[in-house]
């Protein structure tokens, strides 16, 4: 993106809001927002959202690293596990994302006792990712340098697709132009 994203504005209100939410909305909670110790103003917004802050000690470890302490945050994944609680993992840069769509997710994964689950939309594979119980233990084994995708190959004959009408489960910000395009013509 060239430069911070999660509190650039839309619709309103932050990038990030628009996750929190969908989350919210959708019953999910506590929800856990995990940044950098540079990113004070990510770490201030999180506060006065309500939020649980994880402070990833070396984000420069990748995506995973940040999962893995989110994890510990809500009391690691052995913990997880025995309270019965699926995880839901999203980037903070979905802001389209709809309550809708986790609401399905969750329900579907409930249903059908996926391991995995994910929403799909427009032949897309999106967010949030939903972890069973049984394998949030598991991403404390995973490499940092393959990421989360490895828990996805190892079980990818379970992973439950759930086809939604939510473009917002799949566009995220990545680019100026991502930015540019979710926000829609300038009036």
């Amino acid at each position: 993106m060239g430069r911070p994203k999660l509190l650039l504005p839309f619709r309103g209100r932050p990038v990030v809001a628009g996750v929190v939410e969908a989350l919210r909305r959708a019953g999910v909670g506590p929800i856990v927002l995990v940044t950098s110790a540079e990113r004070t103003d990510i770490q201030e917004w999180a506060r006065a959202a309500g939020l649980l802050l994880a402070v990833n000690p070396a984000p420069e470890r990748g995506m995973l690293s940040s999962i893995q302490t989110g994890v510990a945050a809500l009391g690691g994944g052995d913990d997880l596990a025995r309270r019965r609680e699926v995880l839901l993992v999203a980037p903070a840069d979905l802001p389209g994302l709809q309550a809708a769509t986790v609401t399905e997710l969750l329900r579907r994964q409930a249903e059908s006792a996926a391991p995995l689950a994910v929403p799909v939309a427009g032949g897309r594979r999106g967010h949030p990712l939903a972890i069973a119980p049984g394998l949030i233990p598991e991403i404390a084994t995973l490499d940092l340098d393959v990421g989360l995708r490895q828990l996805l190959d190892r079980h990818a004959a379970e992973v439950l697709e759930v086809e939604v009408e939510d473009p917002g489960a799949v566009d995220d910000v990545d680019t100026p132009q991502d930015y540019e395009r979710l926000l829609g013509p300038s009036t």
